[in-house]
């Protein structure tokens, strides 16, 4: 696959991917809907929620009580202002800089009068970036390992999708397939990656786990028939 080079190829087997069909079925550990980002005028307290905007000031301290590294960024969207806040993580001043578009998912609260995320995950947009996968969709979060991020992760698996998805066999006979009204293996793992309703993504997780079920109960069948004839 186009980007997966020798250093990138060790990156993907800390996640257990091996090969192209290993990293179609690396399916996300969750998703962000940036359909709607909520402003920051609009924010409710205590709930999780994705915002996005622009890094206006950023810079890192040590707190005074607990002695631990503080890097605060303040995030401007045109409605209102947010501080982010990250803890012993000195690194983020490689990454966060000042003028950069963000998005970050976590729990909204007040400190000092003033909305807050504390360790919220991020992601920074850039200028030449694929707006189609990181923004104005249901977003895919995959799990990750360290010196990979969210976006060269999702634009490598929608290039994988595009090369390979029509070689993928389907197990499951039409038949049965048509009895439980199961979307097909191409569409399933397609939209479990990159839904365009919530709805695709359960029902494409449905298909999933009735295959998983499907041929357990037959690898158990199997057994016990050999246990049977022996």
């Amino acid at each position: 696959i186009k980007g997966v080079g020798p250093a990138r190829k060790k990156l993907f087997s800390n996640l257990g991917v091996e090969s192209v069909e290993d990293l179609l079925y690396l399916f996300p550990r969750r998703y962000e809907d940036r359909r709607n980002i909520t402003l920051l005028s609009k924010v409710k307290l205590g709930e999780w929620q994705t915002v996005m905007g622009k890094i206006v000031t950023e810079g890192g301290r040590r707190s005074w009580y607990t002695k631990k590294h503080v890097y605060e960024i303040v995030v401007d969207d045109g409605t209102s202002r947010m501080v982010c806040v990250w803890f012993n993580q000195p690194y983020l001043g490689h990454y966060l800089k000042e003028g950069k578009n963000i998005v970050c998912y976590g729990q909204v609260n007040i400190y000092k009068n003033t909305l807050q995320m504390v360790s919220p995950e991020y992601e920074i947009l850039e200028d030449n970036d694929d707006e189609t996968l990181s923004v104005k969709r249901i977003v895919p979060v995959y799990p990750l390992t360290r010196g990979m991020g969210q976006r060269y992760i999702r634009k490598t698996i929608k290039t994988a999708l595009d090369k390979h998805k029509e070689s993928i066999n389907d197990e499951l006979p039409v038949q049965l397939r048509n009895k439980h009204k199961l979307y097909n293996i191409k569409r399933s793992i397609e939209f479990l990656h990159f839904p365009d309703e919530m709805k695709d993504q359960e029902e494409s997780l449905r298909r999933i786990s009735f295959e998983e079920f499907y041929f357990f109960q037959i690898s158990i069948m199997l057994r016990r028939q050999s246990i049977i004839q022996k």
